[in-house]
């Protein structure tokens, strides 16, 4: 039942509007079952979870508290997603965790849910483009969110690729995990999402590492392997529908530095944003104004023409620290940091631990390794991959990027065993 849950969680996240709903409830009502029990050891004294998962659960909270900041306004309850809905989203991640727990994960299932979801993405982006005739694929939600996402579907697609591959899958296994990995890069350059793009060489180089762990390479055999991984970052960004979205931030920028406010450009539109959202955060340094008194601000310097009448349709800096920063200030900060920095370091620590457990190349004990630390990597990836698309986008103020994170994240803690002996990944 776990890890149909999981499956249903991640395989149709994209490729359907909401995809991840079904999943997400059937994980919610297990972790729900485990309450009580959780409860009567609590109560007992008894150890209740592992460090790990009392460290993720701790940033949750903290996260699902930053977002309750500002919860009421001028003695008005917020209830939209960026109100209520979204600090409730937090606190009810937490019975989930204890579901994930509670029993270890099938490398098969985490290996079918990526590459399924993956596939899901490219193949509704290439229905958007070639058969609806769409400029920009952006699936169920908005292009950036949507290249963004797949993009991290296709990276978590490609570390099971290679980790078939070493625990002995057929060739025809393999090769559906790297069409997978393909579609959802394939989605991501549909989509047209730049800021995404930024993350291409570090993902790619983190994929590389996989490869020379996963093969037991020295540092300087695995130097082919990094160079490859380079070359084909590069690659991709020669592609011509790359390279043109490339170009065209290079002359919105320099059109941007010499007209400030660039109504017309997607660039200039931003380093607006950011300034302005910068100069808010000064003047509350500690909290932050809020998300509606950011509106309010914003709305005032259209008004004012300090920014382009345009800049009133959007909610958010398009930049994650800096739209922290101007609606939550030093405190929001410092939540952000830990939910990045905690399930980080947990990985971390689960990938060296999962290579310090290995045995005999080929043995059951070696690949289950192998598996867990590949689940620790598809962590990571999503923590590298989040913290370069919040550059230039603010992928938690948009529901399918926060849900994203939450979930993926604590299925990759689960399975790599960070968050307790309980689970984990076995073969």
């Amino acid at each position: 039942m776990l890890g149909a849950s999981v499956l249903a969680t991640l395989a149709p996240f994209l490729a359907l509007h909401s995809g991840y709903t079904a999943g997400a409830l059937a994980l919610l009502a297990l972790g729900l079952r485990r309450v009580p029990r959780t409860a009567r050891h609590w109560c007992a004294r008894r150890r209740v979870c592992s460090g790990g998962a009392a460290a993720w659960a701790a940033a949750i909270v903290i996260m699902g508290l930053a977002w309750a900041m500002h919860i009421v306004d001028g003695g008005e309850v917020i209830w939209r997603t960026l109100g209520v809905g979204r600090s409730a989203k937090c606190f009810l991640i937490l019975p989930i965790v204890l579901a994930l727990i509670s029993a270890p994960l099938r490398a098969d299932t985490l290996r079918w849910a990526c590459w399924l979801g993956a596939a899901g993405a490219g193949l509704l982006a290439l229905h958007e483009v070639l058969v609806l005739g769409q400029e920009r694929a952006d699936g169920h939600t908005n292009a950036i969110q949507f290249g963004n996402l797949a993009l991290l579907l296709g990276a978590w697609s490609a570390a099971w690729a290679l980790h078939a591959r070493h625990a002995g899958q057929s060739v025809l296994v393999c090769a559906a995990g790297w069409l997978a990995a393909a579609l959802g890069l394939g989605a991501s350059i549909a989509s047209g999402s730049r800021g995404g793009w930024l993350a291409l060489p570090l993902l790619a180089l983190m994929l590389a590492l996989l490869a020379a762990a996963l093969r037991a390479l020295t540092v300087r055999r695995a130097a082919p392997l990094l160079a490859a991984a380079a070359a084909a970052s590069l690659l991709l960004l020669a592609l011509p529908p790359v390279h043109e979205r490339l170009a065209l931030v290079q002359r919105e920028w320099q059109q941007a530095g010499s007209a400030p406010l660039a109504a017309g450009t997607s660039v200039g539109l931003r380093r607006s944003f950011w300034r302005f959202a910068w100069e808010q955060g000064g003047a509350q340094p500690l909290a932050g104004i809020g998300q509606r008194g950011y509106e309010r601000a914003l709305a005032a310097a259209a008004k004012d023409g300090r920014l382009p009448a345009v800049a009133v349709e959007f909610n958010h800096a398009h930049n994650e620290w800096l739209d922290m920063w101007a609606k939550r200030g030093l405190l929001g900060c410092v939540a952000l940091a830990l939910f990045y920095a905690v399930p980080a370091v947990l990985l971390w620590s689960a990938w060296r631990r999962a290579w310090r457990q290995r045995t005999g190349y080929g043995s059951a004990a070696n690949v289950a390794a192998a598996a867990r630390a590949t689940a620790a990597l598809c962590g990571l990836l999503a923590v590298a991959g989040y913290l370069v698309f919040g550059a230039t986008q603010v992928m938690f103020a948009h529901n399918n990027g926060n849900m994203f994170y939450l979930l993926g994240i604590s299925v990759w803690l689960a399975a790599s065993g960070a968050l307790g002996a309980g689970a984990g990944v076995q073969r």
